[in-house]
């Protein structure tokens, strides 16, 4: 069993969890999306609602949550895109009022697989990617307002640019393609041919970042490939500003609000919102950095004391019974002395195992028990 994506609204009330049970010899797969309502303190969610293959038997791309509102799609690699809306408060038998999840709609474009989604900034508009073409939805209603020109190789990544109207498409087949495309006009903005690992849009400004890989060097491995963080302007082609980075492949980044409380050395004197990057590198070290400053970003690690490793989960035996208790040897035991019998072939076999001679000498002894034995005459 893994999870396989993991997705949270914008205020935290919920997470979405896709787990994948891997089927053993083709058999006994099983795909569960899993609703959690956050609890009452920090970083604790409870389980909402739980629904069993709900693609049938495709696997989930992308789930989203919509701004402001009890409401999530996934999309999936079968060729549809389902909604979900938090239902009526359920009495359970404890008494206490709890609220599930159900599919309001369902929606497809000429059967292709849908391989990402994003709500716009309002949440007015929901966009999907059906492979290589981008389409527009009205949530509310399931129904198609706007259809996108086709971009290079299907869309991995899809995601609206803070509050504007541009979205941001990330293509990594064979044919890479970074592209901003303008919804109300239903075309490409600009392009480029770039292999990315990751990218992510600003929740508030008309910027994104990419995180694209350089070339491997020679001898080195693809973990050690390094790479650069371009910071763009949804309008303008030409980068804002770059970053070079270590360990690129692997790696991720994301925007976040800036916060005193995550450096001291941070003094927000502006009344201006900043974003900050976030850039975790292939080997989980992290940078927190002003992409529009020019100061250096240092690379920390994540500190061990506040993380609490999970037990390796028991397979097997240990699954059902528990572990075996181990066994330890309090005396080492002599080997047994060996006392030739004139009749050896009576109590050769006999006795203990853990007490019959060693098998070197009692070969011997066997097999010279099975010989003639000849008088000897003395002259």
């Amino acid at each position: 069993m893994c999870i396989s994506l993991v997705s949270l609204s914008i205020g935290g009330d919920f997470m979405c969890t896709v787990d994948v049970k891997l089927p053993e010899e083709e058999l006994g797969g099983l795909i569960t999306l899993k609703f959690w309502n956050h609890g009452s303190r920090a970083g604790q969610f409870h389980l909402s609602t739980v629904i069993y293959e709900p693609h049938s038997d495709a696997g989930i791309s992308a789930v989203v949550f919509r701004p402001g509102k009890n409401m999530a799609v996934s999309s999936s690699f079968g060729g549809n895109f389902k909604v979900w809306v938090q239902g009526s408060s359920l009495q359970s038998s404890d008494g206490k009022s709890q609220s599930g999840w159900r599919c309001q709609s369902v929606g497809s474009y000429k059967k292709k697989p849908m391989t990402a989604a994003a709500f716009s900034g309002d949440g007015s508009v929901l966009a999907v990617a059906a492979e290589s073409v981008i389409t527009l939805w009205d949530p509310d209603n399931n129904a198609l307002v706007g259809v996108i020109a086709e971009a290079l190789s299907p869309i991995t990544k899809l995601s609206f640019i803070g509050t504007s109207a541009y979205l941001m498409s990330l293509s990594q087949s064979s044919k890479p393609q970074v592209a901003v495309w303008n919804a109300s006009s239903l075309s490409m903005q600009w392009s480029y041919t770039l292999s990315a690992e990751a990218a992510c849009c600003s929740s508030s400004k008309s910027e994104f970042a990419v995180l694209s890989l350089r070339s491997c060097p020679e001898g080195g491995t693809p973990a050690e490939q390094d790479g650069v963080i371009l910071v763009f302007d949804a309008e303008n082609s030409s980068p804002v500003s770059s970053w070079s980075v270590k360990k690129a492949k692997g790696g991720s980044i994301a925007f976040v609000k800036d916060d005193s409380s995550m450096d001291a050395d941070t003094n927000a004197t502006s009344s201006e919102e900043t974003s900050l990057l976030v850039y975790v590198n292939g080997s989980h070290e992290y940078a927190i950095f002003n992409p529009r400053n020019n100061e250096e970003a240092q690379i920390s690690k994540c500190p061990q004391k506040n993380i609490q490793a999970d037990e390796p989960a028991r397979i097997g035996y240990a699954s059902i019974y528990g572990e075996l208790p181990k066994l330890e040897l309090k005396k080492e035991v002599s080997d047994v002395p060996f006392i030739p019998s004139e009749r050896p072939w009576e109590t050769i076999f006999t006795g203990s195992s853990h007490v019959l001679p060693p098998l070197t000498k009692l070969c011997s002894v066997f097999l010279a028990s099975l010989l003639e034995k000849r008088p000897v005459t003395s002259e």
